[in-house]
């Protein structure tokens, strides 16, 4: 994560500012620069990643809504206290999700109700009471499957989740929001929607806070905005715990939904990261020295504030301005 988007791909040199539109639409941003690929610690790479997963997950609301299908949103989430570490919430969470979608009963539910495939979302927040963690399951069926069927077979997977949980020593209590069922009627201003949202928002927010606490990257907003060590602690057992997490899970196999969606290959968090970069017109590349500068003092974003405002000619003129050396690669 150091290096991210502070060291170029080969080490030597600079990026290569890039611009894009005109006008008030203009933006501009760097390229060649390092990624880390951070879906749960690193908001530019995270913000990169949701809006790929939120796009194939539009695809596959889209895929189920043509074939003449239904799909059910199931969360699942673990009764925790302040005492409980993040480093044993998650284990459990994960030993957890393994039951319910494994054994003959799983497969059973599969065939009763004519299931198309699943993709899990686990997402985070810590509050008053501790971490919590929940899954999102959306669930997509062949046919039309009523509200009825759609909370019997949650049920029965909330059974094997708190079955499961109470192995680890955890518990989920159906009565005190352990499990929720909803229905998708999958229109464009429904679930197709919300659950578009919720994948952005549980990546890309760094501020937002909800009514079970603060997210992640509201943690460390608060902790370099405060310097308070709880929450830069709380920030640093993020990091560790969550590194090397998958955050969204598919279905493979007979019911692979990502196959079902022509979603094609599934790409890894670093390739993604990696491959949403800004597309435009190079217009100047900046030497070794000169991204020292801008990294030292803080003014990256300077540069790309003044190129999105004044375009090519102004970001020339900014750096002239502090004595700082460019070459020009703009179409003549």
């Amino acid at each position: 994560m150091r290096a991210c988007g502070a060291r170029t791909i080969t080490g030597l040199g600079g990026p290569i500012l890039r611009i894009a539109g005109e006008g008030a639409s203009r933006i501009a941003g760097y390229a060649g620069l390092v990624t880390c690929g951070s879906v749960w610690s690193c908001p530019v790479c995270a913000a990169k990643i949701a809006a790929r997963r939120a796009q194939e997950l539009s695809q596959v609301i889209a895929a189920v809504l043509r074939s003449g299908g239904s799909a059910s949103l199931v969360t699942l989430t673990i009764r925790h206290h302040a005492g409980h570490r993040l480093g044993e919430l998650w284990p459990a969470l994960s030993y957890a999700w393994s039951k319910v979608t494994s054994g003959k009963h799983w497969q059973a539910d599969q065939l009763s109700g004519g299931m198309v495939g699943w993709v899990r979302v686990t997402e985070a927040t810590h509050g008053q009471h501790g971490w919590h963690l929940h899954v999102h399951a959306l669930v997509c069926w062949k046919n039309r499957v009523s509200l009825d069927v759609a909370e019997t077979i949650g049920g029965r997977m909330w059974q094997r989740w708190a079955k499961a949980l109470d192995r680890r020593g955890f518990a989920s209590w159906r009565e005190h929001g352990g499990l929720d069922v909803r229905m998708a009627s999958l229109r464009n201003d429904n679930l197709a929607d919300y659950f578009v949202k919720l994948a952005r928002e549980i990546t890309s927010s760094a501020t937002k806070d909800s009514t079970a606490g603060r997210s992640p990257f509201a943690l460390l907003r608060d902790g370099l905005a405060t310097g308070l060590a709880d929450d830069l602690d709380l920030w640093t057992e993020w990091e560790q715990v969550s590194k090397g997490r998958r955050q969204v899970t598919w279905s493979l196999g007979e019911r692979d939904l990502r196959r079902f969606a022509q979603l094609g290959r599934e790409q890894a968090d670093e390739e993604i990261a990696a491959a949403e970069q800004l597309r435009g017109d190079d217009v100047l590349a900046l030497p070794g020295d000169t991204w020292e500068v801008l990294l030292a003092t803080g003014t990256t974003t300077g540069l790309l504030d003044v190129a999105e405002t004044d375009g090519y000619e102004g970001a020339v003129c900014w750096l002239v301005e502090r004595g700082l050396d460019w070459i020009s690669v703009a179409a003549t």
